[in-house]
């Protein structure tokens, strides 16, 4: 399944520099195709690839992301999933 992610926190370049770090992302989902678009300094779009939905649930729910999201103010504000369009 492919995601979609809107998500909001205080700050974004705080935010894209702890998702860049987020070496665990990669056992959830193709990372070589994960896509960040950053809307404003408060909220960015997220594209994730062949996400592992179970996977995913464990990650999110984990010590570490509760606790980054709190240091945060991180939000998911909508989760949609999406097919890719071929030609």
């Amino acid at each position: 399944m492919n995601v979609l992610l809107k998500v909001s926190m205080n700050n974004y370049n705080e935010w894209k520099s702890a998702f860049d770090g987020h070496e665990e992302r990669a056992q959830i989902c193709d990372e070589s195709k994960t896509t960040v678009a950053k809307v404003s300094d408060n909220q960015a779009i997220v594209m994730l690839y062949d996400v592992d939905m179970p996977k995913m649930q464990e990650l999110m729910t984990s010590d570490l992301m509760i606790q980054l999201s709190k240091d945060l103010d991180i939000v998911n504000d909508e989760m949609h999933s999406f097919e890719s369009m071929h030609s």
